[in-house]
């Protein structure tokens, strides 16, 4: 292993600690060995990007790009940081670009799934999953997390018996997933199953008291019943668990006004409320 590797693999350990600013540093050195790198340039892009300085990860990005425009590995982590800017159809151009040079590459399947999936176009996401799961080609991490993606577009599609099912398979293989788990009540709630979404959110809460979302969940469920009292009792409770949440003092707001208004108005507030919840899952596949 020669120098220039050594700086780059330090770097990459720093930036995985948090030690940015140091990684920075190595990389300085890294360049001043390689100007003409790309794989300098795709460090210095990815330690910004761990950084969340985008604008200047992209910079970096397209320089690595001018150095090798072939480069799948490059075209596909500069798509994901597009895509955290919400820039999904400019990602799926590079991702497309990334397949082209390399059909088996899977890191840019999954990611065009991804995207696919934020626009909204279901099937085609899905038919990029389904192809995922027939690769070999997979780490630990993407093995449990298709089904789960999987779960979620039939969730979006309103196919919630098939979301229920994908869900449970991904329990199968991440059993403790509280994030699945909330959202196979949310496919009871939304199919009406109050009774089922009641009786999964109270294990969720049980198994996980510190999971707030699920406490969410069960007060909405409770409303719906027109419980107020349980739905407030157990808002209540996760706010002595985390006093600054604010989705529980709206919560708890919101269900006060329904014992003045019982106009039936808890499930549109809980459909926004769990899109909210289910959508700050980080999703995005960094092996």
């Amino acid at each position: 292993m020669g120098r220039l590797d050594r700086l780059l693999n330090k770097a990459d350990s720093l930036s995985e600690t948090g030690r940015f600013e140091e990684a920075l540093k190595v990389l300085d050195k890294a360049y001043r060995i390689a100007p003409d790198d790309p794989e300098v340039y795709l460090s210095i892009a990815l330690t910004y990007d761990a950084m969340e300085q985008y604008t200047s990860s992209i910079i970096f990005f397209e320089k690595a790009l001018e150095l090798n425009p072939e480069d799948e590995n490059v075209l596909t982590h500069f798509g994901t940081t597009l895509c955290k800017q919400n820039r999904f159809e400019e990602a799926l151009s590079l991702y497309e670009k990334a397949l082209s040079i390399d059909p088996a590459n899977t890191f840019a399947k999954w990611q065009s799934g991804l995207a696919y999936k934020q626009l909204g176009f279901y099937e085609d996401a899905l038919g990029i999953f389904f192809q995922c799961i027939e690769n070999d080609d997979q780490s630990e991490y993407l093995k449990e997390e298709i089904y789960y993606q999987i779960g979620l577009c039939y969730y979006d599609m309103g196919w919630m018996l098939d979301a229920v099912k994908e869900f449970n398979n991904h329990l199968t293989l991440n059993p403790e997933d509280h994030w699945a788990k909330l959202s196979i009540g949310n496919c009871y709630f939304d199919m009406g199953w109050i009774d089922e979404s009641i009786s999964k959110f109270k294990e969720l809460v049980n198994s996980t008291p510190d999971f707030i979302p699920a406490y969410n969940a069960l007060a909405f469920s409770f409303a719906e019943k027109g419980w107020y009292s349980e739905a407030l009792e157990t808002l209540r409770t996760a706010q002595a668990i985390d006093p600054d949440d604010q989705s529980i003092k709206d919560s708890i707001d919101y269900i006060e006004s329904l014992l003045d208004d019982d106009g039936g108005k808890a499930l549109i507030f809980l459909a926004l409320l769990m899109e909210i919840y289910y959508r700050n899952r980080n999703i995005a596949f960094d092996p």
